[in-house]
C-alpha cells in the first residue's frame, strides 16, 4: 500500500492525526535490517504555552508512528492485523523548538521473530523503539524523546 493511501485512511480512521499534521515520510524493511518508518508532525498545531512541541503531542507521534509500523509491516507480509499497544515507556530529554520528525524501528531479530509468529499464530507481539528529533537535528545520535512500544497484532480474517 503506497503511504499517501496509508494516510488517508489514518486521517479518516483516528481523525487526531489529521488535526496533528501527522504525515509518513518512508517505510522500509527487509529480514537483514529490520522495518523502519519515518514520519513527519509540524510544530505549529502541536506547540505549547512554551512555544515548544507538547509532550502529549509528542508521545502521540511516538505511539501512532510504533503502531503504524507494525501496521504496515503486518500488510507487507500478506498478513493485515488488528495492532494495539499494550505497554509503552517515554523519555523526553530536550525540548523541540520546531517541526519534528520520528523514527520508528523493529531490529532483525524482532522482525524476524514476529514475521515467524504472524504466520503460525493467532497473535504476534512485536516491541519497537521512536526516536523523535527536531527537523534540523541531522545526527541521530541524541534524540529530544524516546519511546519503546510493546504492539500486539492478531491476522484479520
Amino acid at each position: 500500500m503506497p503511504l499517501d493511501a496509508f494516510t488517508r485512511e489514518i486521517h479518516r480512521d483516528i481523525p487526531l492525526s489529521q488535526h496533528m499534521g501527522f504525515a509518513f515520510r518512508h517505510f522500509n524493511c527487509a529480514p537483514e535490517l529490520g522495518a523502519e518508518l519515518i514520519t513527519d508532525l509540524p510544530l505549529a498545531p502541536n506547540i505549547n504555552d512554551k512555544q515548544t512541541a507538547f509532550g502529549g503531542s509528542i508521545a502521540t507521534l511516538a505511539t501512532l508512528s510504533g503502531w503504524s509500523l507494525v501496521t504496515l509491516l503486518s500488510r507487507h507480509l500478506g498478513r493485515p492485523a488488528q495492532v494495539v499497544v499494550y505497554h509503552s515507556e517515554q523519555r523526553f530529554t530536550a525540548s523541540i523548538e520546531q517541526d519534528f520528525y520520528s523514527v520508528a524501528r523493529i531490529d532483525a531479530q524482532d522482525y524476524q521473530t514476529f514475521c515467524n509468529t504472524l504466520s503460525q499464530e493467532p497473535k504476534a507481539k512485536v516491541t519497537v523503539s521512536v526516536d523523535i528529533y527536531p527537523v534540523n537535528k541531522l545526527d541521530q545520535q541524541s534524540p529530544s524523546a524516546s519511546y519503546q512500544g510493546k504492539y500486539l497484532a492478531s491476522p484479520i480474517g
